[in-house]
């Protein structure tokens, strides 16, 4: 059974660990080198007042993933209807739901906090999580032709975004 609930400070170690994991794959985030759960304390505390939030996915009381909202263009108040979202799961728990239910999860948390939109930025190579965003009803709306530089390859920076619909 999977337990879908808001980050507690006690996770952070295990929101690091899961994070760590992608940035070793490579291909899913643009943060390059590996962080420490005290690296991630300013990320997680911005992450804790309405109407943003981080939730996680628990399955037999393990943390399996989760899913993060923050301000799109922090600080720009013209755009506080929309919010990015941002979700990475432990590899042992891929292809079991688990992100669907988060974003789910996200989705009608969104809605009570009167965002209107939600939007993900995704490498265009990672097609897991571009057919994800597909399949959830989120539309490219975005490139940004080459933004990204790994290991000296340039990779084109799409935005996949939803207009929520119950506003």
């Amino acid at each position: 059974m999977i337990n879908i609930r808001k980050a507690l400070p006690s996770d952070i170690d295990a929101l690091t660990n899961i994070l760590n994991q992608a940035i070793r794959e490579g291909g899913a985030t643009a943060i390059l080198s590996e962080l420490k759960p005290e690296d991630r304390k300013e990320w997680f505390e911005t992450h804790q007042y309405d109407p943003y939030a981080i939730f996680v996915a628990e399955v037999n009381n393990e943390v399996a993933g989760y899913l993060s909202l923050g301000p799109y263009r922090k600080g720009r108040k013209a755009l506080q209807s929309t919010a990015e979202v941002s979700y990475f799961l432990d590899y042992r728990f891929h292809r079991q739901g688990i992100a669907s239910q988060l974003l789910k999860k996200a989705m009608s948390y969104s809605e009570q906090q009167e965002i209107k939109n939600l939007v993900a930025f995704l490498y265009s190579t990672n097609e897991a999580s571009v057919e994800f965003m597909k399949k959830n009803g989120f539309e490219l709306w975005g490139m940004f032709p080459k933004a990204i530089v790994v290991n000296g390859i340039e990779i084109d920076h799409v935005i996949y975004g939803k207009r929520l619909t119950n506003l």
